[in-house]
Formats: structure tokens, sequence, C-alpha cells
């Protein structure tokens, strides 16, 4: 019952806010089937980029929009753990950037470092981040590929992330939003968003039932909900059931999380299933904001969706 007046109304305010996606890579297929494109791994040290890098391209020469991505902890859960499901997003015609805030030993070692960083404002890193692989990546990926002609169009970018690592984007996004056409907010949690979104930047947010559950991973009152009530439309949330925090991880850290009881599990989920279906709603989503081309039926069809929902809203009262 939500579905036409979703899509009509977002197609209107699609003409209002974003630009031509002309000249971009457009996926014209089925988000929830395997992308077509081919797909490679760059990864960028420390010591070139200001962060630890993780590039996720199709091979296929052509012009693509650009998903900067941050794990969990802010940054502190690396962005390989979640290459699953970013490169199938890729495969739909995404140059996907994965950042680390720092290396997991260093993480785990510093454990006072960490828990201060949470309370601070530390999105001048991300930001340093991003100026550096709007300057260099293309670059960096000719010399990787051996070839040029590939470029990542920082003029469409979305940001994404998952758990905490919405915070430092968030906190960017607050200070300056020109630089994003759309967030894709993938079970988000924050210690610290306070400050409601007063402009309007389409955001799709993902949660997960057992998230708030012990052993939670999520605080009540932090999570998916707290950050639909803060953006501004036009805005949409679905909550699945029976999935937990960990399930977007690679199917051997699922596994660890599951063994070490370190979030709630639900030991019936299958995995691949479950990235296909964020594969799904991600493409849809990123196509439509950043592509142009509307695929918001692939979501707001809540009864083709490969799950079953806990919830589903929207607003595009904008």
């Amino acid at each position: 019952m939500y579905r036409l007046p979703w899509v009509v109304l977002f197609g209107t305010f699609l003409t209002r806010l974003w630009t031509s996606a002309q000249g971009l890579y457009v996926d014209n297929g089925d988000p929830y089937d395997e992308g077509p494109l081919e797909v490679l791994t760059l990864s960028i040290s420390q010591n070139d980029a200001p962060m630890l890098t993780k590039v996720y391209y199709p091979t296929r020469i052509d012009t693509y929009a650009v998903l900067f991505f941050t794990g969990g902890y802010q940054g502190d859960i690396p962005s390989e753990l979640y290459s699953d499901v970013l490169v199938r997003v890729a495969s739909h015609g995404f140059v996907v950037i994965g950042i680390d805030y720092m290396p997991m030993v260093t993480a785990t070692a510093n454990v006072r470092d960490r828990s201060q960083r949470l309370g601070g404002d530390h999105t001048q890193k991300y930001m340093e981040e991003l100026q550096w692989v709007t300057k260099n990546l293309e670059a960096r990926i000719a010399q990787h590929l051996n070839r040029t002609g590939l470029v990542p169009d920082f003029s469409h970018l979305a940001i994404g992330c998952h758990s905490a690592g919405c915070d430092p984007l968030v906190k960017m996004t607050l200070q300056n939003h020109t630089f994003s056409k759309a967030a894709l907010l993938l079970e988000p949690f924050s210690f610290n968003y306070a400050t409601p979104v007063p402009f309007q930047m389409p955001a799709f947010i993902l949660g997960t039932e057992l998230s708030t559950q012990p052993h939670a991973c999520v605080r009540p009152g932090q999570g998916y909900n707290h950050f639909y009530d803060m953006w501004k439309c036009p805005r949409m949330l679905i909550a699945v059931k029976d999935h937990g925090h960990c399930d977007i991880y690679n199917e051997t850290w699922y596994k660890a999380c599951q063994l070490t009881h370190f979030c709630k599990t639900n030991p019936d989920v299958d995995i691949n299933k479950y990235h296909n279906f964020i594969q799904g709603i991600s493409a849809a989503f990123l196509t439509t904001t950043l592509q142009g081309q509307d695929k918001l039926q692939y979501i707001t069809n809540t009864t083709l969706l490969p799950v079953q929902l806990l919830e589903y809203k929207n607003d595009m009262n904008c």
C-alpha cells in the first residue's frame, strides 16, 4: 500500500534534487541478481592514503558512481570483513571505497585510545581520506588495471556505513553535506548522534531484529529507528526479522561472531541469501539515487523481498 505514493513522490523529488547521471554506467538489470560486471580489489596502504583503503571496482572501462563505506566501531572493523557484500554492490556499476580507521591489531591493542575517540570529533581524518581518493583514485586504478579510462565520478557519491561506522560519516555530512547525494545506513548505531539532519538527502536505513537483543550490539534507542527519526525526508527504513548485527559480515567472520556470542545470532541464517538481499536493496537504492535509474520498486514492493520484515516505513512529505 506504500508503493504508489512512494514511487510517484520520489520520482518528482528525483527531478528536483539530483543532477543528471548522463555519462555514468547505469545498471539495467535486477538488483537482486548477480551484477554483470567483474570486480577487482585494490588495496592502498596507510603509508600512501590517510587511511587504510580497499577499493572494489568494475574492470570494464566506464564512468562509475562511488560509494564511500565505513565499517563498524567507527571504522575499527576492517572493510575486508564486508567484502562479500561490497563486491556484490560494485558488480552493479559502482566504485566502492572501504575505509579502515586503523589496523585491526592496533585497534584491539589500544582499547583506551579507541574508547576516548568514540566521544570525540574524529571526522577530520575521514574528510582527509575523501579528499585524497577524490584526487588520486583514478590514477591508482589505472596503475592497478594497467590501462586508463576508468573514472570514479565523485560528483555522484553516496556515503555508506555499518553500525557505529555511521557516526563519522554522519558528522562529516552534518559539517558539509554537498559531497554526498545519498546515505546508505546499514544497521546504523551511534554513541553520540544528537543533531537532526537539517537538509534533504535521501537515506535508506536497514535494521535487524536481533541487534538490540542480548548479546546486544546496538543499544536500544540509538540504532536504526533513532537514525530514521533524526534524518530529514526523503527517508525509508526496513527492519528484518530473524537476523542480527553480524549477518552482514563475510561468512568466516559471521561464524566467529556466532561462536563467541559477540552479538546475538540466528544459527539458521542463510548468509548467502541475506547478502543477496543487502546487495539488492543497496543496488536498487544507489542505482536510483546515483545512476538516475528508478529501481525503488525493488524495495517498496515489500511482498517480493526475500526476507521477513519486522518494520517498514518511509517519509516523502518533503
